[in-house]
């Protein structure tokens, strides 16, 4: 677009260079009309060189301007605002509101769609300010820089100015599109009520244009609102009533709105407390995206109905329904999405028991979860990045102008001085023109003066006095000119002055400009480092990653030790409990051998029954109920599981206790003729402790020294009282335990 008229002032520069110059812009905007950005530039490139070569105004503006939107349309945002910065000071300087308030509206949509509406504010007020009529788009585009910069009671009053403005024209489109974003900008104010009142407003507006499909989106918002208030029952009223005008619009009811419609009435459902019809209407929603929806919507589709089942303590279809969801998004590049479920099935792993897998499944969770931070902090920093871009280029585009006027002052000074070249060649010209005069005049006098001696010799006296005369004259007039020599000298050493005055002001502007380019470059230099810094920062952000990634793997490793530390618990309460019952067996041997050597002595002396019956008998009583406590105590299992023991702690005579275990082991002592001797340095002697034990250990012991002595050897029990315990020993005359068992025996 040009600003300036089409047909540029000749008056600036010669006719058939401004024509030369129209033809380029002229071709250029036609490149820029065809969308051949590229060329558009090329072509205006060339009519911005000549323009400025010749300080042709016109041409440098309407080049410029080529350009900027030829940039724009590559997306070259920095290159864009450098021209249009450029073009700015000079539409300023015309004194046209029109021209500036376009300008200032193009900076600020460039800003706008550059993603920094904070530097497009300025520019679209400065345009407003000098609107006689207020644009709709211009304050549309007002309304969504504030809502983007956060400050949204100014973008709704925007939004109300331009509502009036549809209401007045009965533009029911446009109103329907404003009072959208009105209710949007609401909505995420949390005042829902207000957004409520013009979603009702959209409603009725959808209705008088008989736009089903909007009519079913508004009641969709409409039980979204009442969602958010908790008002359920009108929720789930206003999503049915969507559903069936969408199951209208769509005869296989297989659009995105069905399954919206679907998904929320399966939410209010859950809430309520109706889970069997909240699982069929997501399952309804399924089935639509199996057949028509992409592998990211099943997959969502798969979470929704995972979370529900979840919710309702079914893990394992929770788990089921997860493990999908996961299998289709492996293959697509939805990573957050993929890292929810991974960390819902963390969970259902969890909840029912298996911790393996479950921290498995957290792993991968972490690691997605990281790359996604990585990603958000990169994308952070090219953000800053684009910041910086946006100051340099305005910084170079004010650079440039200086550039221009130094151009312009360059060519003038030029101009100036060829001026002066040629004052000062048309003055060397008079200069030699006059003294051609004096000449040829000294000439003719001295002729003449010949030519009178010649005639009048006899007058010699009167002849003298009149060269005399002449001569006066002559040296008169050589001082005169003398005189006008000097003053020329004089004017022209003034004027060279002037000149040298002139060409060290240019000189100083050189300096100066030199000084400003000095800066430019310390100004990239900083930029350079500023970049490095970032890059540094960046690296030093990712090697803090990876620390946290390793203490993550360490304290994985830690658990799984841990797991393995268990295991090998539990491995060793296993062979404990085996080793337990081995000697369960191998205790109740001793009490089952005593009642089998009763039983036998019983049967050897069954015809004198009457004299010893009754006291084999108590012992074979003694024996069973022992043993019977020793089945109770030792084989139980959940103290062998817990590492626990029932013990009852008691007052125990161990003298008594010691003489009961010999007299039941002294028929089978007798058999093999082995005398056992009792040494006992005390009379009486009382412990604390677990009386069936300690009963089961002496016995052990005493059944072992029966047991394993040869024939017509002696036991000794010994008994002697320490300080704080007493010490018994079975001294017997057997082979003995080998060192290799000994370990085992504790």
């Amino acid at each position: 677009m040009s600003l300036f008229s089409t047909s540029p002032s000749l008056a600036q520069v010669a006719a058939s260079d401004s024509l030369k110059i129209a033809k380029l812009i002229t071709d250029a905007q036609a490149q820029l009309t065809q969308h051949n950005y590229q060329q558009a530039i090329t072509v205006a490139q060339q009519g911005l060189d000549r323009s400025t070569k010749l300080d042709f105004k016109w041409g440098f503006v309407n080049s410029l301007l080529v350009i900027a939107q030829s940039q724009k349309a590559l997306r070259n945002f920095p290159a864009s605002l450098n021209h249009y910065l450029q073009v700015l000071p000079e539409v300023e300087k015309k004194n046209d509101a029109l021209k500036v308030e376009w300008v200032n509206y193009k900076i600020g949509e460039l800003f706008q769609e550059w993603g920094v509406p904070e530097k497009a504010l300025p520019y679209y007020n400065k345009a407003l300010a000098l609107q006689t009529t207020k644009s709709n788009n211009l304050l549309e585009r007002i309304a969504e820089v504030y809502f983007s910069l956060n400050q949204r009671d100014q973008s709704l009053k925007m939004y109300s100015q331009l509502l009036e403005i549809h209401r007045q024209k009965n533009d029911l489109k446009q109103m329907r599109s404003t009072l959208e974003k009105m209710a949007f900008i609401y909505s995420q104010s949390n005042d829902i009520e207000s957004s409520l009142k013009y979603r009702f407003q959209l409603l009725d507006i959808n209705k008088q244009l008989k736009d089903d499909e909007q009519v079913a989106s508004t009641l969709n918002s409409i039980g979204n609102y009442y969602k958010d208030l908790k008002r359920y029952d009108k929720a789930l009223e206003s999503y049915q009533a969507a559903l069936s005008i969408n199951k209208q619009i769509s005869s296989d009811g297989k659009n995105n709105s069905v399954v919206t419609n679907l998904i929320n009435i399966g939410n209010i459902y859950q809430t309520l407390g109706d889970n069997q019809n909240a699982i069929r209407s997501l399952n309804e929603a399924l089935q639509i995206k199996i057949k028509s929806g992409t592998p990211s919507e099943v997959a969502v589709m798969n979470n929704f109905i995972a979370a529900l089942y979840q919710a309702q303590g079914n893990f394992s279809e929770a788990e089921q329904y997860t493990k999908d969801a996961i299998d289709i998004l492996s293959k697509t590049d939805n990573k957050r999405a993929l890292a929810a479920a991974y960390k819902r099935l963390s969970d259902l792993y969890a909840k029912q028991g298996s911790y393996e897998k479950s921290l498995t499944a957290y792993q991968t969770y972490s690691m997605l979860k990281d790359s996604l931070l990585y990603r958000e902090q990169l994308n952070q920093e090219k953000e800053n990045l684009k910041e910086y871009v946006i100051q340099a280029t305005e910084k170079e585009a004010k650079l440039n102008s200086i550039d221009y006027e130094m151009q312009a002052l360059e060519l003038r000074n030029a101009k100036e001085i060829a001026e002066r070249e040629k004052q000062k060649l048309a003055l060397s010209l008079k200069e030699k023109e006059l003294q051609n005069l004096v000449l040829q005049k000294e000439q003719s006098e001295q002729a003449r003066a010949v030519q009178q001696l010649k005639l009048q010799q006899t007058e010699a006296e009167k002849e003298k006095k009149d060269r005399e005369i002449i001569l006066l004259e002559q040296k008169r007039d050589l001082q005169n000119v003398e005189i006008q020599k000097k003053e020329l000298e004089r004017k022209e050493r003034l004027k060279e002055i002037d000149f040298k005055n002139t060409k060290l002001a240019l000189q100083q502007a050189q300096l100066e400009r030199v000084n400003i380019r000095q800066r430019y470059l310390i100004f990239i230099a900083v930029l350079f480092f500023v970049l490095i810094l970032f890059i540094l920062i960046g690296y030093i952000i990712k090697r803090r990653d990876n620390k946290l990634l390793t203490a993550q793997n360490e304290e994985i490793t830690r658990q799984k030790e841990q797991i393995e530390s268990i295991n090998k618990s539990l491995v060793e309460l296993n062979e404990e409990k085996n080793d337990l019952i081995g000697i369960v067996a191998h205790d109740l041997k001793s009490p089952l051998n005593q009642i089998s050597g009763l039983l036998e002595i019983m049967r050897l002396e069954e015809k004198n029954r009457g004299t010893n019956s009754d006291l084999f008998a108590e012992q074979i009583g003694k024996a069973t109920d022992r043993l019977k406590r020793m089945v109770t105590k030792i084989l139980d299992v959940s103290a062998i599981e817990a590492k626990t023991l029932n013990i009852t702690i008691e007052k125990i005579n161990i003298i008594e206790l010691l003489h009961e275990i010999i007299n039941r082991f002294t028929e089978m002592a007798s058999k093999k003729h082995i005398v056992i001797v009792k040494e006992f340095a005390v009379e009486v002697l009382f412990i604390e402790s677990d009386k069936g034990y300690v009963s089961e250990v002496l016995e052990n012991l005493m059944s072992n020294a029966v047991k394993y002595s040869p024939l017509e050897r002696k036991i000794i029990v010994k008994l002697n009282r320490k300080i704080n315990f007493a010490r018994i020993e079975f001294i017997d005359q057997g082979q003995g335990i080998s060192e290799k068992d000994m370990k085992n025996l504790f």
